[in-house]
């Protein structure tokens, strides 16, 4: 029986699985919801398991903005908004990809693998054997990787057809993105899905009034028509454990589910050391890569152009 259909066998403390790795795959819920301590217990976790055993993360943030390793705040975000207020935070995560924006009506997913069996689909295709699990058979994996769903009006995907090689019908929208860590030994993929997260925020705090007069090195977000599943919470949480079973086979089944509380994981000071850092002006800003604002002024009644430059 999977761990979400029957009693949910919670496994010893996390420090003592980080003592004794687990040597089968290995289910983790953090009960946090402060965006900081996720990035860090998702990177320890990475870093700390066992590099053949593979891991699911999941895990909820309150309203926060999560730039690539590789992307410029001001070109990927409202920049002059998130100033103004105090409910949104700013982070930088340390893998690529394109930014986001978390709130409690997202979850996001982690899974580590050894990268000698690494793929950029197999984990999406699993979170799309979970939607259709609870009854959405329009989900299907695109060409860049994310989940998107085709629009209902249309002939829902094939069962046996869980990426779509061609261009998606008009009308799809994307309800999750994704992004890599690949490393020597170990690698992984995390992702987002959207149930029922506020979609004016996605739509005005991800749009920047300088992208257009920018030029910045790293990695641009492609924007995308984005909905929200709108199924609940411990329906899709539930699905996705159980198709995590069913991939990686009895292990984890009988490993259970680690829930994991900030009280706990902070006693731990390599998470501490990464909240520490995740939170640092160093950290989200002082790692943008070098970018150059150009502004062309035109001024008729003295036959003056001008073309200004500013380099950072």
């Amino acid at each position: 029986m999977s761990p979400s259909r029957g009693l949910i066998r919670l496994t010893p403390p996390l420090h003592q699985l980080l003592t004794h790795p687990p040597t089968t795959p290995q289910i983790f819920r953090s009960l946090s919801h402060n965006p900081t301590f996720n990035l860090a217990l998702e990177h320890h976790l990475f870093t700390t398991l066992p590099p053949t055993t593979p891991h699911l993360l999941l895990y909820r943030n309150t309203p926060s903005i999560i730039i690539g390793r590789n992307q410029n705040p001001w070109v990927e975000t409202a920049h002059h908004l998130l100033l103004t207020q105090s409910t949104i935070q700013l982070l930088r995560r340390r893998s690529g990809g394109g930014t986001v924006y978390h709130d409690l009506g997202n979850i996001n997913y982690h899974v580590s693998v050894p990268t000698a069996s690494f793929d950029r689909d197999t984990h999406a295709k699993m979170v799309v054997r979970a939607l259709r699990r609870i009854g959405i058979p329009h989900a299907v994996v695109n060409k860049r990787h994310d989940i998107v769903i085709t629009p209902t009006s249309s002939t829902p995907p094939p069962a046996e057809v869980e990426k779509l090689e061609e261009e998606t019908p008009e009308g799809t929208r994307k309800v999750s993105g994704s992004a890599y860590k690949l490393t020597r030994l170990r690698s992984y993929h995390h992702g987002t899905m959207l149930l029922d997260t506020d979609l004016r925020n996605v739509r005005t705090m991800l749009k920047s009034p300088i992208k257009d007069i920018t030029r910045a090195r790293g990695v641009a977000s492609v924007p995308s028509p984005v909905e929200n599943v709108g199924v609940p919470v411990k329906e899709f949480v539930d699905a996705v454990m159980d198709e995590f079973c069913v991939l990686y086979g009895d292990g984890a089944r009988e490993m259970g589910v680690a829930e994991v509380a900030e009280e706990e994981a902070m006693e731990i000071p390599e998470v501490r050391k990464g909240v520490e850092e995740l939170r640092s002006v160093e950290w989200v800003y002082g790692q943008t890569p070098r970018c150059i604002k150009e502004t062309s002024i035109h001024v008729p009644q003295l036959k003056y152009d001008a073309n200004i430059y500013d380099e950072h």
